[in-house]
């Protein structure tokens, strides 16, 4: 995507002047409810036994070396509208590159390489003029330990008693495609100097590495699945993230780092949510098509569980009609691009919607389908009053669905495409399905075989 140097100032101004307009009350009663070419170089600002312990440390790790460098250069310009201050640390790691295929910019000195800011507040929308703390000439920003290694030096240098990562960058959700040089595949992460780019377990290890985050976000598209949550469901409190794509323009950090200012003895949930609605009503007030969601960590496993049992009992049950129902009509995201023009092709779909159609069109009768039917009731109930803490959306997808109806956690399903052939489909992954926890949790991919082979 690229962004030009006009469309950046007056997008900018938008989000400031929306930001005056954004004003959340925070008692809330209910979480489910809510009114609201350098040489390599060190410069150590901050050493932890001089440090201050503030409320929250933002730690955002921006991998902008692709076609998403403009809108890097945007969101560190939103995040110095309000800067850090005694109660909370914004810190990011930010990369930079000449020379790729698409989305290369000049903007604000065209300067490539690392650096890590300490963002300081200031009022200049066409620079960036916050502290360097760290700058590097490259390193391959795919590489999931060079997060591990931005975390562990952020909280040394930036304690806080909260921490919140972002994930700033293209995301595929838990597909991990093969990796061929100079791809433009993407995991999460996608380093465009290097072709490489992190893992989906490879997200889990970043958190077991360099330890627990409060809130651990992704602004990137379409990580707010099963299989990914369940990697790092033992390391942080609060995961937010989309189901769908989510616009080169990203999160709108003015706003939620301005309510955190505000407040900043939020609780993670608090900040979760928070986060979530002012996505939301920036999105409405563009008028652009997003969602976000956040999830306790905590529940995850529970989930786990019931999508185990409602996997087995869907099998066992065995209503085809039901499940070919599901699979055609269910709200699917826009993982291939405008090639899936009706999201035919897509393989990832919301669990919510899913389990909601096949109970709503179960024929069978007998024990085993009213366990199945109370199953998925239980599922759905789980789903919306415990695993979610708040979910938010504006506008349909381009089938017309309405992204309001995604229940907040999405999952693979097979294609409602049904000539897709599952052997074709993944043979595309990098990462066999069987290593995930998730798949380890639940055999949720015998489910994924019996579609394929039942369901058609």
């Amino acid at each position: 995507m690229k962004i030009a140097n006009a469309f950046l100032s007056s997008l900018f101004f938008i989000t400031l002047t929306y930001a005056e307009e954004f004003n959340p009350s925070f008692s809330i009663d209910s979480l489910d409810q809510i009114s609201l070419p350098v040489p390599q170089k060190t410069i150590d600002i901050e050493t932890p036994d001089r440090a201050v312990t503030k409320k929250w440390t933002i730690m955002v790790f921006m991998n902008g070396k692709n076609n998403l460098e403009a809108a890097g250069l945007l969101n560190m310009n939103q995040m110095e509208s309000v800067g850090s201050n005694k109660d909370i640390n914004i810190v990011t790691e930010m990369g930079r590159m000449n020379g790729q295929a698409e989305g290369d910019t000049d903007l604000d000195g065209n300067w490539t390489g690392v650096r890590r800011y300490l963002v300081k507040k200031d009022t200049d929308t066409e620079h960036i003029n916050s502290q360097i703390v760290y700058q590097q000439a490259a390193y391959d920003m795919g590489d999931y330990k060079q997060v591990v290694n931005f975390v562990k030096w952020t909280k040394r240098a930036y304690p806080a008693q909260k921490y919140a990562l972002i994930l700033w960058d293209h995301g595929t959700g838990w597909m991990d495609p093969q990796q061929t040089k100079k791809s433009t595949n993407k995991g999460i992460s996608f380093d465009d100097e290097t072709g490489n780019y992190i893992r989906t377990k490879q997200i889990g290890d970043i958190l077991r590495e360099a330890g627990k985050v409060n809130v651990l976000a992704f602004d990137a598209c379409l990580m707010q699945m099963s299989e990914v949550v369940s990697e790092l469901k033992d390391n942080t409190d609060v995961i937010v993230g989309s189901e769908e794509t989510i616009p080169g323009t990203g999160y709108p950090y003015n706003l939620w780092l301005g309510a955190l200012s505000k407040k900043p003895s939020m609780s993670s949930e608090e900040l979760g949510a928070v986060m979530v609605e002012s996505y939301k009503q920036f999105y409405t007030y563009i008028k652009r098509a997003a969602m976000l969601s956040a999830i306790r960590s905590s529940k995850i496993n529970t989930l786990n569980a019931m999508v185990s049992d409602f996997a087995k009992l869907s099998m066992k049950v065995n209503d085809l009609e039901a499940i070919k129902k599901a699979r055609t009509e269910v709200l699917r995201f826009d993982i291939l691009g405008p090639d899936d023009g009706n999201k035919t092709i897509s393989f990832f779909a919301d669990l919510y919607q899913f389990a909601d159609i096949m109970g709503r069109n179960l024929t069978k009768t007998g024990p085993d389908a009213d366990a199945l039917k109370s199953k998925i009731e239980e599922l759905k109930r789980f789903i919306s009053s415990q695993l979610v803490i708040y979910k938010g959306a504006y506008g349909s997808d381009r089938t017309g669905k309405s992204l309001s109806d995604a229940g907040g956690i999405s999952i693979y399903v097979p294609p409602a495409e049904t000539r897709v052939a599952q052997a074709k489909l993944e043979a595309i992954f990098e990462t066999p399905y069987s290593t995930f926890e998730f798949e380890k949790a639940t055999q949720w991919h015998d489910f994924v075989n019996f579609i394929y082979a039942n369901a058609k």
